[in-house]
């Protein structure tokens, strides 16, 4: 049971409030993608597109 604490501080508790919770593989794999490649982002002023180029670091 998470119960509220008198403390100095604005809030706290003796638990963690926050739920773990488990990844699907498909988010473990996007989250390993991301975190080895870099992404640079250009927006041409004129036509308002983008072009990224994802390089692996």
């Amino acid at each position: 049971m998470n119960y509220a604490c008198f403390s100095k501080q604005r809030f706290t508790t003796k638990k963690d409030l926050s739920e773990k919770k488990t990844l699907s593989a498909e988010v473990k794999s996007r989250r390993d993608f991301i975190r080895s490649h870099d992404f640079e982002v250009n927006v041409d002023p004129s036509t308002k597109k983008a072009e990224i180029k994802v390089t692996k670091r």
